[in-house]
């Protein structure tokens, strides 16, 4: 029964997750067709003239009406083909994107491996320090560092850690390991800034609840050293939940760095996306916006579904 009702969980989180996919599509396609500007004038240049303006408009599709250019984007998405750059002639949307995508995985690994750390430790430093400061320390930086916009934490750790004492590069990408380890450090922090007050919070969380528990008093009472329960006991119990907005927050953070990507001036996703914009070139912009947006969306579904098999309760929801 309880297994019935999980796969029919999983049902309902399927059809919103493909309604929500679909509004995607459409909004995407919709926006940037918005945009102000003539992308054939952006293409053309100096060499614009009626006669090579119809023509380009002609082999874009430009020429004919919104709905007939929806459906030939949704059949080109069906058959696996988002296009070719306009403002790269002969490049497809495909090869730009999968070109950028391994910078920017690695700027969003990079967030996500300094978001854990420091999120578990301040979480469990503010949960088991018995100096009541502590806590109000860790909760005041979690709330100070939540209401920073990443773009302004990203300026911040430039001019304190490059510009005023020379540590570490401002920006830019040198484009091989390992030096790119070094120009991946203040992106990453940066990037990581909303993702480690998160689980900060939710470690602290657990960790007070799975130290009140009756098991972990006796184990107190017969003597048992606070820091092997503090690491054998509370650790495990308190970052299950890590995992869990990892996975959820993995496309927010794919979002976030095209943010930080333009700061640093990191060749990814997010200086592509820049860069298309300035140049009117839909498919492109197209292409990313739809990226970013279904890797929120199956992130999020992904996780749903593990946790209904994994988690009973989830299957009531």
């Amino acid at each position: 029964m309880k297994l019935r009702a999980g796969w029919g969980r999983v049902a309902r989180m399927t059809g919103q997750a493909l309604l929500t996919l679909t509004s995607i599509v459409v909004l995407v396609f919709l926006l940037v067709r918005i945009i102000p500007g003539d992308p054939v004038k952006v293409i053309l240049g100096v060499e614009y003239s009626e006669d090579k303006a119809q023509a380009l408009r002609t082999e874009l599709n430009l020429d004919r009406s919104i709905p007939e250019q929806f459906v030939n984007y949704i059949g080109g998405l069906f058959r696996g083909d988002l296009g070719e750059s306009t403002a790269q002639p002969g490049r497809s949307v495909a090869d730009v994107i999968f070109a950028a995508l391994p910078t920017t995985l690695s700027l969003v690994v990079t967030g996500i491996i300094f978001g854990v750390i420091t999120g578990v430790a301040l979480g469990l430093l503010a949960a088991i320090s018995k100096r009541k400061g502590v806590d109000l320390i860790v909760r005041a930086w979690g709330m100070l560092s939540f209401s920073v916009p990443t773009f302004l934490a990203a300026l911040l750790l430039i001019f304190v850690f490059s510009l005023t004492f020379g540590w570490l590069p401002a920006g830019g990408w040198p484009n091989r390991w390992p030096d790119n380890f070094a120009y991946l450090l203040l992106p990453g922090i940066a990037l990581s800034s909303h993702l480690s007050t998160t689980i900060a919070r939710t470690v602290r969380q657990g960790a007070i609840d799975a130290s009140g528990q009756q098991h972990m008093e006796a184990a107190l009472a017969r003597g048992l050293p606070a820091r092997i329960l503090n690491f054998r006991h509370i650790l495990p119990n308190s970052i299950l939940p890590v995992l869990t907005l990892v996975g959820i927050s993995f496309g927010t953070l794919l979002t976030g760095a095209i943010i930080v990507e333009a700061v640093f001036g990191i060749p990814g996703i997010g200086s592509e996306m820049t860069r298309a914009v300035g140049r009117r070139d839909y498919p492109v912009v197209q292409g990313i916006a739809l990226l970013t947006g279904v890797t929120v969306v199956l992130s999020s579904y992904l996780i749903e579904i593990a946790y209904t098999f994994v988690d009973p309760r989830a299957r009531t929801l």
